[in-house]
């Protein structure tokens, strides 16, 4: 179909879409583009302008199918084709009627024929040199790539060009000297090359963005979002009832918004030239890669894929694990990135714990030997209404999902199923697993609507867009941007009990907690004595210089565990302060933070005053538990430290396992008369025949080409 008002459009969606044509209905004359289109369309250019798009295509076709243009345009087309085809008077009078219509088949093959022997004679005139054409590229004999004498690969880009790119220079030729990127025109060589190529790649950037982005991609997105979006959805109670004598209304209905809020993003790199000019050899040892070249690899491409790469990681980890700490303006140092936003478990922990918009199953923790039950019995508490509902999708981590695997198949009596995870629960084809990948670790799983969570972001390009600025021989790059995630409906506050309980709900979950133990989120300076938790875990940075007395938004916390985690980094003491109605602590004494320490607080149910449970003098320790043995072989690969804890008198003859170089110690035991013995035997090398008598004797071995070999040995 070829369209006459909109061609330029037709032609430029075409080569977005990567198809051959504009796909239509033929039945209902209209344009018909794909979910995987449309989507497409809409993070390019947002929701309203493709509506716009798709109503201007479907007007022209409208009138097309109206007033006979379709044939007209047929026959325009055939005569541009014959003039294309330069035929002769004699040829176009063979194959054209008066009307100007194809006549004969022999004709349109006489137009191939012509256009197809047009078609080799461009492509032989291609392959003569036209003056232009410069050396090719041969990394060691290997693939080569084209260049012209004014631009890299012969592309015609202006990002590929020699003028004023140096680094484009050095591709070709490994003796041009560094770039100087202390240079004004240099950086605005880098700026200029920016924007061409956000302007002749948007394809490739949306492609980068999302093959690195790693979320769900049946997650719904908004565009255009600045500040906050809001939906409201409505809850009907039961309305029917028996025939009666009286007026007896009985409607309740609650109408509840659900907001989604987009948060500020931005991007600070600072680069001196000489750690440019290292990315800039990076580059290039790219661009000799054995094996094959890559296409089209220009440096400023390579540079936004470089920080690229990090940077959608973090929105993704960010949009699953994020929760929002305002940094102050007076900060020193760069926020964490999982501060920059509030992310979906932040949101559902929010829901489940604190605003209490949905209520959780509790099922305990799931296990490797009841998980198959424990997912099945989660799927039976849904209502019944929700239960057979198509496009469900119950989210869990790896771990989790691979135990399914494994322990279904243990179930079944089978272990020959390697089509890699499953898809959906046992009976249930109608739910979908879905694996989160920042979910490792998590025991928390949930259900709800495949189309109820949404992604938002303002400008979907703009995540990408770096600028370049130069002060005092230093670079710097920037980039600004907002994301954000929301639920469209989670649930309404019910009462304890209520009849409803599990049905005013989208969301449905275990009662595991959500966030790791050590999550903890930061807290800053804010000149006030009063502690409002955004977290149940807290610590104090190193710009804190307020006590703390109380926590201002308690009630929020009912019935929880409330962490505040010191830092040695303080200036000076800092405590958290007793108070009876405030915050009371254990034997009324302060604690102070610049230990490090950690005071566990607990809210009671009512709301109380909360008070304390334990507290720690000094920072967490990540303690690696020694291996205690009581056999003659030992294995490696379980652990560094090995301790004796046999009832007998044991000689070690093998040690397994193990990596090159790995160092490991083995000590004895106080047991009275029992001893750990080590010799030369096996894979075992020691200096002299050695008797661990104590738990204080030792002797360490490191592997040595295949043998444990003693390199220290202490005895009491």
């Amino acid at each position: 179909m070829k369209f006459k008002f909109l061609a330029k459009t037709a032609t430029f969606l075409m080569a977005l879409l990567g198809v051959n044509e504009i796909p239509l209905n033929a039945e209902k004359s209209e344009v018909d583009f794909s979910a995987e289109q449309i989507t497409k369309l809409q993070a390019q250019f947002g929701d309203d302008f493709v509506e716009n798009l798709k109503a201007g295509f479907n007007k022209e076709l409208a009138e097309m199918h109206n007033g006979n243009l379709e044939l007209k345009a047929v026959q325009d087309e055939v005569a541009a084709m014959l003039k294309e085809a330069n035929l002769t008077e004699e040829e176009q009078k063979k194959i054209t009627a008066n009307d100007g219509g194809v006549e004969t088949s022999e004709g349109l093959k006489a137009i191939q024929t012509k256009m197809k022997a047009h078609e080799q004679m461009i492509a032989k005139l291609m392959q003569e040199d036209a003056g232009d054409l410069g050396k090719e590229i041969d990394a060691k004999g290997l693939s080569t790539m084209k260049h012209s004498q004014t631009h890299l690969f012969a592309s015609n880009k202006g990002f590929d060009a020699f003028e004023g790119r140096n680094w484009n220079k050095r591709a070709i030729n490994a003796s041009v000297s560094a770039t100087d990127f202390t240079s004004q025109p240099t950086i605005q060589k880098l700026n200029d090359d920016m924007d061409l190529y956000y302007r002749e790649n948007p394809t490739e950037l949306v492609s980068l963005t999302r093959d690195t982005f790693g979320l769900p991609t049946f997650w719904p997105k908004r565009t255009k979002v600045d500040d906050k979006v809001a939906d409201a959805t409505i809850a009907t109670a039961e309305i029917s009832q028996a025939r009666k004598l009286g007026w007896l209304p009985k409607n309740k209905q609650m109408i509840q918004p659900e907001e989604g809020q987009i948060f500020p993003i931005q991007i600070d790199i600072e680069y001196v030239g000489y750690y440019l000019q290292k990315i800039e050899a990076s580059w290039l040892n790219m661009m000799n890669k054995e094996g094959s070249q890559p296409y089209k690899m220009s440096f400023v491409r390579f540079l936004v894929q470089e920080i690229d790469k990090k940077a959608r990681i973090e929105d993704r980890i960010a949009t699953i694990k994020g929760i929002y700490v305002a940094t102050p303006d007076y900060a020193t140092e760069g926020g964490r990135f999982v501060n920059r936003q509030n992310g979906l478990f932040y949101l559902l922990e929010q829901a489940r714990d604190v605003t209490k918009k949905y209520r959780a199953f509790d099922l305990g923790l799931p296990t490797t030997s009841n998980i198959v039950d424990y997912i099945d019995v989660i799927i039976k508490r849904l209502p019944d209404e929700v239960r057979e509902q198509q496009g469900l999708v119950l989210y869990l981590s790896d771990e989790w999902l691979r135990a399914y695997k494994r322990r279904d198949e243990v179930i079944s009596g089978s272990n020959n199923n390697y089509e890699g995870y499953p898809i959906t629960p046992k009976d249930y084809p109608n739910i979908k697993f879905e694996r989160l990948i920042d979910a490792a670790g998590s025991d928390f799983m949930f259900i709800t609507f495949d189309d109820n969570i949404e992604l938002l972001e303002n400008i979907p390009a703009e995540k990408s867009m770096y600028k370049f600025e130069m002060l005092l021989r230093k670079i710097y790059v920037m980039a600004d941007y907002k994301m954000g995630v929301r639920l469209k409906h989670i649930g309404n506050v019910v009462d304890d009990n209520d009849p409803d309980e599990f049905k005013v709900q989208t969301v449905w979950s275990n009662t595991a907690p959500i966030f790791a133990a050590d999550t903890f989120v930061p807290l800053h300076e804010n000149a006030s004595t009063k502690l409002k938790l955004v977290h149940p875990n807290v610590y104090v940075t190193k710009d804190r210089t307020s006590t703390i007395t109380e926590i201002e938004n308690v009630l929020s916390y009912k019935g929880q565990v409330v962490k505040i985690k010191g830092n040695t980094s303080l200036p000076a003491t800092l405590n958290v302060v007793h108070g009876v109605t405030k915050l009371k602590l254990t034997g009324n004494a302060s604690f102070d933070l610049k230990t490090g320490g950690t005071l566990t607080l607990f809210v009671p149910a009512d709301g109380g005053v909360p008070f304390e449970i334990n507290r720690t003098s000094a920072p967490a320790i990540n303690v690696v538990e020694n291996v205690k043995f009581d056999t003659a072989v030992i294995d490696a690969n379980e652990g560094d430290v090995f301790e004796f804890n046999g009832a007998a008198t044991t000689a070690v003859t093998e040690i397994v396992n193990g990596v090159p170089g790995k160092t490991i110690s083995i000590y004895g035991t106080d047991t009275a008369a029992v001893n750990v013995t080590l010799s030369t035997t096996g894979n075992i090398k020691v200096v002299s025949a050695a008797i661990l008598d104590t738990a204080a004797d030792y002797v360490q071995l490191t592997l040595i080409n295949g043998s444990w070999t003693e390199t220290k040995r202490v005895i009491v």
